[in-house]
């Protein structure tokens, strides 16, 4: 079991939440790639800081059971 957060406008791409707002979900195995495809995130057209377990990663990296998986898109402001 994963546990999924997506912050910001990325929010509305989770599936249901629990009360701490993390989607919990079976995806150990797949990489953040493939379930940001499942989720229907561009990743390619959005700037966004990826962590697992507070580290940083890359969609590249395959999730394993019991990561906690954050996503933070960047903003800017001017």
């Amino acid at each position: 079991m994963l546990k999924i957060k997506y912050y910001g406008f990325l929010k509305k791409f989770m599936s249901e939440t629990d009360e701490e707002g993390f989607w919990n979900a079976e995806k150990a195995g797949i990489t953040i790639e493939e379930l940001f495809a499942e989720t229907n995130v561009d990743y390619k057209k959005f700037r966004m800081t990826i962590l697992v377990n507070s580290s940083r990663k890359d969609v590249s990296y395959v999730l394993q059971d019991g990561d906690i998986l954050t996503v933070m898109p960047l903003v800017a402001g001017g």
